[in-house]
């Protein structure tokens, strides 16, 4: 059964070296893998990002991690963190660990949630299509402070789980 583990930022520098490795297994790319052990540790260190990391669990094994941000409450707008795992067929299912979480959370506040695409990352549109996201027409949002990086952006709106 897979459960979320959130990873507080109290637990974050003892937790540091197991999320890295977790990652590393996640992420073969070397460039993704660095993009996500850069934004954890942003948001481990920085103790001013909002939203939080979990671990994913199968049993007791961390078998992938997931997260999200806030970029716009009043507008109910999340962000997904680095979202992947080490067992394949567990990503979407992990993710609506994840929506639960958001809706227990935040309840009509949590509208939509945000995935960035990489620039050479296109296989991933057509999972995250799979997982009910649709290519945002207005591209990048503007919160995003890394446009350069992104080429596209996804969104999945509540009412589609």
């Amino acid at each position: 059964m897979l459960e979320l583990h959130e990873i507080t930022l109290d637990s974050y520098p003892h937790e540091k070296d197991k999320i890295f490795d977790l990652v590393s297994r996640i992420w073969t790319r070397e460039v993704d893998a660095a993009q996500a052990k850069h934004s954890i540790d942003r948001w481990g260190t920085s103790r001013t990002e909002s939203g939080t990391y979990f671990y994913i669990t199968e049993g007791s094994e961390p078998i992938g991690l997931t997260g999200y941000f806030i970029p716009n409450l009043e507008q109910g707008v999340f962000g997904l963190r680095h979202h992947g795992t080490s067992v394949k067929g567990t990503g979407r299912s992990s993710l609506n660990l994840l929506f639960d979480h958001l809706r227990g959370r935040y309840g009509d506040k949590f509208k939509s949630i945000v995935e960035l695409i990489p620039e050479g990352r296109e296989d991933l549109i057509s999972k995250f299509g799979e997982w009910g996201f649709e290519i945002d027409p207005e591209g990048v949002p503007d919160w995003e402070p890394k446009k350069e990086y992104y080429e596209r952006s996804m969104v999945f709106r509540r009412g589609k789980e």
